[in-house]
């Protein structure tokens, strides 16, 4: 593996810290935490800090020792958390998101130094009345100046002190265990700090009881970057073997570890790690089982040299394969496996094209046709990912919202485990960010006007997904004062985008937001007034082959439905003739289809016929007007009328001539390869080498129906 795929593991593993980091520090917010949560942020850090010394990130490291050394004192209880500090934590937490950006885009740093200050603080003003001992509140001593680029390391250790504390063994509880460690050579030039991690387990409540000082040289041989102590550590029984063998799994190659009832080190040579060994956790020298003798572990501390093994030592359980195992795979080797499952589709539909008439082939073709499904499925299901990835950046944003707008927003989350196409995940980002933005901005009031009209302080956003029809409903709902219909209409008039005397449903005015330069913010801030964002969303939305819908009840908020397809690469789909064309019709929109009788189709007006279907009428909408078709049928009694379902116009019936057959395709952009169609989503290869167009089917029901709000919207 090279440097760089490695680095991009690390990469990879820095978001996986991170969103660790603010899973934790959003419980402490919100008062939901336990024990281990500050341990989970503590260790998230500090494998971002590990990884960021091996690579040579100086600022990135220097960053992430000082914000882990105030999470240090906070396990340990020095340091209160309260919500000032939690919030620090999480303003933390952002700028060390901008370092790992800057880092994995080679950008500059972020200016830290201010934060810094609050971090170092933070740390000096609450622990135990320290630095209130060491003179005026009100005149903190100022930092050590330290070279551009380095480190301020905690330089503390005593070893007199410590080999002080080796005076005998700790009496043993029953259940307590053994943990003998010694860092190999090489182990401090990665970044790691040993004593840190000693001081972890220290805090566990472990006990050094020996030290092995055998491999320690003369002054002048000696090379502070090898490692020359090992330990013996006696752990409390409330402390499992995995806890303890975890805190070393970002440093584990560059350790020797083991597990037992041992009064002293094995004799583990620093030689032998100078390059990591293939084995994670070395194991000691295997000796006969014996009862261990607690009265000679003061004498065996005091040897210079390892004593032999009193019983055989396990490797700890952490080194054993996981239940739920996972494996990074490079997303362009999974693109094109899925467009490989894609031909593989095209030529299922050519052979059963041809073989269509041959009646030997039929359970063999029905075999193939499940197989190739089946295929498509677990290839799809590869690349999905939860939308959690994409609604844990809001927090962020709602942060930096409440700093530039003074509006504090609490977030509420729904169906954060629900799965869409990585593709989808990617280019959701950004709508999203929109349309969070402008409920803060211009739904959710301040303060002040929530209280009057009898609301919390405090303003809510919902952020739900569900899967629903073969597509992904995203809402996003603010319980603001909803829109404004009358300031949105009048300001559309203002610029242009309607005429003076057009008469407009509420729906239509709601759509008018969509419109290109359309903002009714009174100034131009940091947060909105350009009119571009909104159009952004729209575009954005419509470019994922989705749409977007918007409910507003006025006082009482509103509601944004992103509708989605759950992937972009292979659907199911009904191929209908109308004329001399031949279509698909996405099965997500089909409710059903039928041949009505006589009485079933009445007309309406001048050119509109309607379908009674149970007792609901639902508009008739020729394929073939809206697509071009020549030769189609005209009358809905001799055709094939498909009931499709649609977001923002309700039902409708499509008249087609005839339904050929319902299978997979695969979709190909028209965009890319022609140029923008309206009403056609896209076109696909049948079985027979033909090309057929994909119905955008809302656009075409918004156009044929003649609503222009509708019509924008889809």
């Amino acid at each position: 593996m090279t440097p760089e795929e490695i680095q991009a593991i690390f990469f990879l593993e820095c978001e996986e810290s991170l969103a660790a980091a603010e899973a934790g520090l959003a419980a402490c917010r919100d008062g939901t935490q336990d024990s281990d949560t500050i341990n989970a942020v503590f260790r998230a850090v500090h494998s971002v800090k590990g990884g960021a010394g091996a690579f040579g990130f100086v600022a990135l490291q220097a960053y992430t020792h000082t914000y882990e050394t105030l999470l240090s004192d906070v396990r340990e209880g020095t340091v209160p958390l309260d919500e000032p500090l939690t919030d620090l934590l999480l303003r933390a937490l952002d700028t060390l998101s901008d370092h790992v950006t800057a880092a994995r885009e080679g950008g500059v740093p972020p200016d830290d130094a201010a934060l810094l200050a609050e971090l170092t603080a933070a740390q000096a003003a609450n622990r135990g009345g320290a630095a209130q001992a060491e003179g005026p509140a009100d005149e903190p001593a100022e930092p050590a100046p330290v070279e551009a680029g380095l480190e301020a390391f905690d330089l503390d250790l005593d070893l007199d002190s410590l080999l002080d504390d080796i005076t005998g063994p700790a009496e043993p509880a029953p259940a307590d265990w053994q943990l003998h460690l010694r860092p190999h050579a090489g182990s401090m030039r990665n970044g790691a700090e040993p004593l840190a991690l000693m001081r972890e387990l220290a805090a566990m409540g472990a006990r050094c009881i020996a030290c092995d000082l055998s491999h320690l040289p003369e002054l002048d041989r000696l090379d502070p970057g090898q490692g020359w102590l090992g330990f013996s550590l006696l752990i409390p029984d409330n402390v499992s073997e995995a806890e303890a063998v975890d805190l070393f799994d970002f440093v584990r190659e560059d350790w020797g570890i083991a597990v037992g009832a041992q009064t002293a080190i094995p004799d583990l040579r620093i030689e032998e790690r100078v390059a990591p060994a293939p084995v994670a956790v070395p194991l000691p020298p295997a000796a006969p089982a014996a009862t261990p003798d607690t009265g000679n572990a003061g004498e065996g501390a005091a040897t210079p040299g390892p004593v032999a093994p009193a019983a055989p030592v396990t490797a700890a359980p952490a080194a054993a394969p996981a239940a739920g195992q996972s494996i990074r795979i490079d997303l362009g080797k999974l693109d094109r496996l899925i467009d490989t499952v894609g031909e593989l589709v095209i030529a299922q539909a050519m052979l059963a094209q041809r073989l269509s008439g041959d009646g030997t082939a039929g359970e063999e073709l029905l075999l193939l046709e499940g197989l190739t499904r089946d295929i498509q499925e677990s290839a799809m299901s590869i690349r999905a990912q939860p939308i959690g990835s994409v609604f844990s950046r809001v927090p962020r944003i709602l942060r930096e919202l409440a700093s530039s707008t003074g509006k504090h927003v609490k977030l509420e989350v729904f169906g954060e485990t629900t799965e869409l196409d990585k593709t989808v995940i990617e280019r959701l980002g950004e709508p999203l960010t929109h349309l969070i933005r402008n409920a803060v901005d211009h739904g959710i009031e301040s303060a002040e006007e929530r209280l009057a009209a009898g609301k919390p302080a405090e303003g809510t956003l919902t952020l739900a997904a569900e899967q629903r029809s073969g597509r992904i409903l995203i809402h996003i709902t603010d319980d603001g004062k909803g829109i404004d219909r009358a300031r949105v209409l009048a300001k559309a008039v203002e610029k242009g985008i309607v005429a003076p005397e057009a008469q407009l449903s509420p729906e239509d005015i709601d759509q008018l937001i969509f419109a290109p330069g359309f903002s009714t913010a009174a100034t131009i801030t940091s947060v909105s007034g350009r009119g571009v964002g909104m159009d952004v969303v729209r575009q954005n939305v419509k470019d994922l082959g989705g749409r977007i819908t918007i409910e507003s009840v006025p006082g009482k908020g509103t509601t944004f439905t992103l509708a989605l397809p759950l992937t972009l690469a292979i659907s199911d789909g009904m191929i209908v003739t109308v004329g001399d064309q031949t279509l698909v019709v996405p099965l997500t929109h089909v409710v059903e289809s039928l041949r009505p009788g006589e009485a079933d189709v009445q007309g309406m007006g001048t050119g509109r016929q309607m379908l009674n279907v149970r007792g609901k009428f639902i508009p008739v909408l020729s394929v073939a007007q809206r697509t071009g078709g020549r030769g189609a049928g005209t009358d809905p009694r001799r055709g094939v009328l498909i009931v499709v379902d649609t977001q923002v116009a309700g039902q409708a019936a499509l008249l087609v001539d005839t339904i050929c057959d319902q299978r997979q395709f695969v979709i190909k952009s028209l965009e890319a390869n022609f140029r923008p169609v309206e009403g056609v989503a896209g076109a696909t290869i049948l079985g027979d080498g033909q090309v057929a167009l994909i119905l955008d089917v809302d656009t075409l029901v918004a156009g044929a129906l003649g609503n222009t709000g509708q019509r924008e919207a889809a």
